[in-house]
């Protein structure tokens, strides 16, 4: 039925795994639109009592598509408009984590292998994240010339405070899950081994769990933390309308194209 998510409900638990192996499940357009639709069915699903991201092959998600972006970034240098403008695709991205806020039961991330970017802003609206110590992460946004987005600017930077934030904003380092959960980025990393088990032993307690008391918690935590999320998305989509048509930009997504060093000169 679905080309880039998988389902299935196990034991009261509604899974959903992102199926783009080939991109690493990077972020798309099509992903979003079925990721958006899958997420609404399961919301409503009686049986499912706790819901889980994953990715398909070991990998979480690698954040934006930067096949996409090279679409884009070739139309506005021949001067002519692109397929869809940033501020519509930002707002089908923005939608996904804002309604994993919305719905009234726990999500959970279930983090493998490499999480960037707007993959990091889906594990961070999840209500647990957890992931294998050695999950190489990363803000990756200034590495290809843009701006935090789908929420990132505040689910990170009300996790770490804003002089670390800045820091791996700016910097786009990479870190690991062990370094992320430290910072309380995430809630917890294990060892590969015992991924799995520790896992899956958060999802049957949740699943067995008092699910209407998660549902108070959840939008408590939501009126005292994200009251304006969805503003603050409204400024990063501005920010991304923007730099999507600069010329660092441009130059970020051929070098990643082209494996070579990008040459920022600040236009």
């Amino acid at each position: 039925m679905y080309q880039y998510v998988k389902t299935y409900i196990e034991n009261g638990a509604g899974y959903i795994i992102l199926n783009d192996p080939k991109k690493l499940n990077a972020l798309s357009q099509p992903m979003a639109a079925e990721l958006s639709e899958v997420l609404e069915q399961f919301r409503f699903d009686p049986q499912i009592r706790v819901i889980v991201l994953r990715g398909e092959g070991g990998r979480f998600c690698a954040g934006g598509d930067i096949t996409s972006m090279k679409k884009r970034v070739d139309c506005y240098a021949a001067g002519i408009p692109a397929p869809t403008q940033t501020k519509t695709n930002m707002a089908n991205f923005n939608h996904l984590v804002l309604y994993i806020r919305q719905i009234e039961k726990p999500v959970v991330a279930w983090i493998e292998g490499a999480c960037a970017g707007g993959g990091m802003s889906l594990a961070m609206a999840c209500d647990f994240a957890i992931a294998e110590e050695n999950t190489k992460m990363s803000f990756a946004f200034s590495s290809i010339g843009l701006a935090p987005d789908m929420g990132s600017s505040v689910l990170l930077t009300r996790r770490v405070g804003p002089a670390r934030a800045a820091d791996l904003f700016m910097t786009g380092r990479r870190f690991t899950g062990k370094e992320a959960a430290d910072m309380g980025i995430i809630t917890r990393a294990v060892p590969a081994e015992e991924l799995e088990e520790n896992v899956k032993k958060q999802i049957t307690a949740l699943a067995n769990g008092p699910t209407l008391s998660y549902a108070e918690i959840k939008g408590g935590i939501n009126r005292i933390m994200y009251p304006d999320l969805h503003q603050c998305m409204s400024l990063e989509a501005d920010y991304a309308d923007r730099l999507t048509h600069s010329a660092d930009h441009a130059e970020a997504v051929n070098a990643f194209l082209e494996k070579r060093k990008p040459v920022f000169q600040g236009k």
